[in-house]
């Protein structure tokens, strides 16, 4: 009795012993394994790693089988941009997009903000785009599935420049779609392609985009601004934008002390001419400066020059015209100081423009240009403020922000933007047949037909 007392009381004692026991042994191996995991952690910091156990390597290996399955960062974050490579990257995704260009948007972000005082939270509608107040230079379009699709047009083929205009920004439209690794939104927009675009008081709800605005008149807060025809092309001028600067880093690399010495400016003075001329006259005689005025249709003239050779100079003077021009893209990639006067006409990345500081990237001169001389000489005395201005203006704009890459990059930022706060289109027209039958049909024309179209059928109102 005794004994079968013993051992029925032994039987759990001994159960117990050995959970304890087996508790211990995992706690102290699991203490050993982390001290060896450190310590061949240790080793491989500090360069030795002979005689590990091949249990501990095991062990290692399965450690880092474990850290390969924790998540990478974001592909944005782990981003640069390299202008080298990325320059004509078209494929860029909108975070990528934000990350190599956080200035980009201040244009989008402005109207945006405008408008959403204007409207509230009503979406701006198919009326506040209609063009039936231009006389012309405008196109209504509207990207649907992904396909761009032309629906009303006005006076975009009877004068040469207009034709050119309205194309080139079809065609960076049309490849900001088609290079966009993410869907691009259903939206229907209204463009003026002309300098002077006519906007009044009478119709306070129209809004469009165009490619510059005045910033002193109130009507012009309702644009939406985007990047001008010139980032796709001007022929006349130097062709493919892309193409350009790319000539204009061979012209003369970065070696800002190989250039030509002087100031130089090519322009008419048949517009803006109290500005262009008062230029003239405070250039004229100075030993530094090669400013000359040419005109308009005198393509024989000597005084002309190429817009690359104007990388060859140190210094450079950009002028408005009839409202803005597109010459300051040319100029700011070249390498070169700047000499700019007060802008009425802003472009969608003038607002990256700085006058002073260690981040100045061009030289401010008043508009009868009486502190150009004194400005010019004190550079020609101080080569490396001059160099270091030509150096910020050639980072921040040839090499990032007027690439055609972030060119691409606004694009799409505006499609999203504008898709928030307006209308969802309907593709289609209901067309009444001669059987009395109604039959739906697309509006407009496809960009691909519409780039062929010669102007003898009139599109749309």
């Amino acid at each position: 009795m005794a004994s079968a007392t013993n051992t029925d009381m032994w039987r759990p004692l001994r159960s117990r012993r050995n959970l304890v026991i087996l508790v211990a042994l995992v706690v102290v191996g699991y203490i050993s394994f982390g001290q060896l995991r450190s310590s061949t952690q240790l080793g491989e910091q500090f360069g030795y790693g002979g005689g590990v156990p091949a249990v501990v390597k095991e062990g290692v290996e399965e450690v880092k089988k474990a850290q390969t399955q924790i998540p990478t960062p974001p592909a944005a974050e782990r981003y640069t941009f390299n202008a080298t490579t990325d320059r004509d990257n078209h494929s860029l995704t909108q975070a990528q997009c934000d990350t190599a260009f956080p200035l980009l948007y201040h244009e989008i972000d402005r109207a945006k903000e405008f408008w959403k005082k204007q409207q509230g939270e009503k979406k701006i509608g198919p009326e506040q785009i209609d063009l039936k107040w231009s006389g012309d230079g405008g196109m209504m379009g509207m990207i649907y599935n992904q396909q761009l699709y032309i629906t009303h047009s006005r006076g975009l083929n009877h004068f040469g420049h207009w034709k050119e205009r309205s194309h080139a920004t079809l065609h960076n439209i049309q490849r900001a779609i088609l290079s966009s690794p993410e869907p691009i939104p259903d939206i229907e927009f209204a463009i003026k392609i002309n300098d002077v675009i006519n906007l009044t008081p009478h119709n306070p709800s129209i809004t469009v985009w165009a490619f510059s605005r005045n910033i002193h008149d109130p009507i012009m807060d309702r644009v939406w601004v985007i990047p001008d025809f010139n980032f796709w092309a001007y022929p006349r001028v130097a062709g493919a934008y892309g193409d350009f600067q790319r000539q204009a880093i061979a012209l003369q690399g970065d070696d800002f002390s190989a250039k030509r010495d002087k100031l130089v400016w090519r322009g008419t003075v048949d517009f803006n001419a109290e500005l262009r001329g008062q230029l003239i006259a405070q250039t004229e005689g100075k030993s530094w400066s090669d400013v000359k005025k040419v005109h308009e249709d005198d393509a024989g003239a000597d005084a002309r020059i190429s817009m690359p050779d104007h990388c060859r100079y140190k210094f450079a003077v950009h002028t408005e015209g009839t409202t803005w021009s597109g010459r300051l893209k040319y100029l700011m990639s070249c390498h070169s100081a700047i000499f700019i006067h007060h802008l009425s006409w802003y472009t969608h990345l003038y607002h990256l423009l700085n006058p002073e500081g260690p981040e100045q990237n061009y030289v401010q001169v008043e508009n009868n240009w009486a502190d150009l001389p004194g400005k010019m000489e004190e550079l020609i005395a101080d080569p490396a403020k001059a160099k270091r201005i030509a150096d910020n203006a050639a980072s921040q704009f040839r090499d990032q922000y007027f690439t055609p890459a972030a060119q691409t990059c606004y694009w799409r930022k505006l499609f999203k933007v504008w898709r928030e706060i307006s209308f969802e289109p309907s593709p289609w027209n209901d067309t009444k047949m001669a059987d009395g039958t109604v039959e739906k049909k697309v509006k407009g024309m496809t960009y691909e037909e519409y780039v062929f179209h010669d102007g003898s059928v009139p599109l749309g109102v």
